[in-house]
């Protein structure tokens, strides 16, 4: 019984040494601005087709199937998704279509695409490049975004390390570091419109990587606790 209630007081004079000690406001700490920027680059493109067809009303069920087979002959080296499907009917009785669809496609694939479009189409169904955007895919923004983040804590270790060389004693950390500028935003990449027009409509070339720089900023927060405290934390 004795020993339970030394065990127990010796509990409660342990507890009241840390209630005594709020370790927050005895950090020595310095706070960081640290950036790092990056290329993303992509060599693939987001392409926009417009579809417009005139059906009659027994043909509009195979109406997508149909377009999606055209658009497989425009390129077959991605998916072609529909994003929109606007009918509706003429004076004549004829259902006048109207369809979006997107693709990724290579730079290689975007030679001669104009051209192509113009191939496909036939009266009463018409095919359009309404757009081309060199976005970067998801992946490669996540890994830009790794790559960022591996930066910035690279950072973050040197100046811990400066600082432990500088302060041997404080034994400084990392107490905190927050991201902004997180994720890079897939804005549209330029490339000059003249150029384009001209790859759109020749043969082949060589793919150009287009690319958009992308910045990451962290404040990181390095603590160091006194010596003091530690020895007194360690009672």
């Amino acid at each position: 019984m004795k020993r339970i209630l030394l065990l127990c007081l010796g509990l409660l004079v342990s507890l009241s040494v840390w209630a005594d000690i709020d370790p927050g406001p005895l950090l020595n700490k310095v706070t960081l601005q640290l950036q790092s920027e990056k290329w993303i680059t992509t060599q693939t493109a987001l392409v926009y087709v417009g579809v417009n067809a005139a059906v009659t009303d027994q043909g509009i069920g195979n109406v997508q199937a149909n377009v999606l087979g055209k658009l497989k002959q425009l390129s077959d080296k991605a998916e072609w998704h529909v994003l929109s499907f606007y009918r509706q009917q003429d004076q004549s009785g004829l259902e006048n279509i109207r369809m979006t669809a997107q693709a990724r496609l290579p730079q290689s694939e975007l030679s001669g695409l104009r051209n192509k479009a113009k191939a496909i189409s036939k009266p009463g169904e018409t095919y359009t490049i309404d757009n081309v955007q060199f976005v970067p895919s998801d992946e490669e923004i996540q890994q830009a975004n790794t790559l960022l983040r591996n930066d910035l804590y690279m950072q973050a270790k040197s100046e811990i390390d400066a600082l432990n060389k500088i302060y041997p004693n404080q034994k400084y950390y990392l107490y905190s570091i927050d991201f902004t500028g997180y994720p890079p935003s897939p804005a549209p990449m330029a490339m000059n419109a003249m150029v384009m027009e001209k790859t759109m409509a020749s043969a082949p070339a060589a793919p150009v990587p287009v690319g958009n720089k992308a910045r990451l900023t962290a404040t990181v927060v390095i603590a160091s606790m006194p010596d003091v405290v530690l020895q007194k934390l360690g009672q």
